[in-house]
């Protein structure tokens, strides 16, 4: 029960129109057939998002460190006949998939990975040849949430991290208030 109500609150959240839902997924240029990674998915909020826009063809891989947040989205998806989602529980140190991905999708969940540049390197693995990485991260407020308790990641962090990976700015996007959101290629694509 408590689980679901977090999943919930989460998905709340993720869906206010101050956090720009339906504009973040504009701006990923998600088609027919892709193949998605919601990395960090928590409730799910994002991966039935993307699981429409993938459509029959496609398919969202929820991938999450706790299996109460992938049975969650699991049940749901199953209620709602979204066959395209696969739940895939990962590890800190990163997960397996069974094929290679068009987008990483990660929000609000850059700044709580350990050892960052490797988990970047080893999940490069699953990327397709074009494909990109979507970050969306708290930008550092003094006397908030997110600053007070490390909530965030600097964009300076994050631009020398992912270029240690192998990774290059591709897009970035200023709409969303207090965060940063950045689109990655991988270096030689």
């Amino acid at each position: 029960m408590l689980t679901e109500y977090r999943m919930k609150m989460l998905n709340r959240e993720a869906s206010s129109p101050k956090n720009k839902p339906s504009a973040i997924v504009e701006h990923l240029d998600i088609v027919d057939g892709m193949v998605v990674g919601d990395i960090g998915c928590g409730g799910g909020y994002f991966t039935y998002k993307f699981s429409k826009k993938v459509g029959l063809n496609g398919r969202v891989y929820a991938i999450d460190t706790h299996r109460k947040s992938l049975d969650y989205i699991g049940n749901k998806s199953r209620k709602e006949m979204l066959n395209n989602i696969k739940p895939v529980l990962a590890e800190e140190n990163g997960f397996k998939l069974p094929e290679t991905v068009d987008l990483f999708f990660l929000r609000n969940v850059f700044h709580h990975l350990h050892n960052r540049v490797e988990y970047f390197k080893n999940i490069k693995q699953f990327l397709k040849n074009k494909g990109r990485i979507a970050i969306i991260d708290y930008e550092k407020k003094k006397y908030t949430f997110t600053g007070l308790f490390g909530h965030y990641t600097p964009e300076s962090v994050l631009l020398d991290i992912m270029n240690k990976a192998g990774f290059y700015p591709l897009e970035k996007h200023e709409f969303l208030p207090d965060q940063l959101f950045v689109i990655f290629a991988r270096k030689g694509d």
